[in-house]
């Protein structure tokens, strides 16, 4: 998936990766699923900061061999969101398991054992292979893995910049988007860009809700 108005990250561009990781990443501690997640942890935030950012950098170290890592040029936003037909013989759950595996290498003994029992009681609303059960199975469509936005320019219009050249490719190959989230806010975001909720999922013990999120392909012209 080229698209223009954004930067595909090569593997080669550690530092690149490593920049907006780190950005994402920080974004992701305040996302209720890695909030909810990060709870049954006994550390500091700094602690907790620096997992986030080793989630998105395995997902980006994972996904960035098949053009999967799409960043703004000035680097205000990035987005890790797969084409499913760029994915070619490797399916997205595999991918998922390379990434858990390579997170899992930079945490502790017993940060393994916490987080992944929590992990596991929260798997009913951690779907991401949901698409896969609502779409043709010769169906193209785009998933977005995460998105986030340089903390410092909210409200400057970079999330529109950075999500809106997906959807016009999208409208232009005909082909329907998905994506997830947790919270009122980002469903009303989404909505906001044409997602609609098409299911909810939650998990017993949690008080969060997974929004299945997908937006069908407008008519150009």
């Amino acid at each position: 998936m080229q698209l223009p108005e954004l930067v595909t990250v090569h593997p080669r561009q550690t530092d690149l990766m490593e920049r907006l990781a780190d950005m994402v990443g920080t974004c992701f501690l305040e996302e209720m699923w890695y909030v909810t997640w990060l709870e049954a942890l006994d550390a500091d935030e700094a602690r907790k900061l620096a997992i986030t950012q080793a989630v998105i950098r395995a997902d980006y170290e994972t996904t960035a061999p098949y053009g999967c890592v799409l960043a703004l040029p000035d680097g205000a936003g990035a987005a890790n969101a797969f084409l499913r037909s760029d994915l070619a013989d490797v399916s997205w759950a595999e991918l998922e398991m390379r990434s858990e595996l390579l997170m899992a290498g930079t945490l502790t003994e017993r940060e393994q054992e916490v987080l992944g029992e929590r992990a596991q009681a929260m798997e009913p609303l951690s779907d991401t292979t949901w698409p896969l059960s609502v779409a043709g199975p010769d169906d193209d469509f785009i998933y977005f893995i995460s998105l986030g936005v340089d903390a410092a320019r909210r409200g400057s219009g970079a999330f529109r910049r950075l999500i809106q050249p997906f959807l016009s490719y999208a409208d232009g190959q005909g082909i329907t988007c998905y994506l997830d989230c947790y919270t009122d806010r980002l469903e009303g975001l989404y909505a906001h860009f044409g997602f609609q909720t098409i299911e909810r999922k939650g998990a017993a013990g949690f008080d969060i809700v997974e929004r299945c999120m997908a937006r069908t392909p407008r008519a150009r012209g």
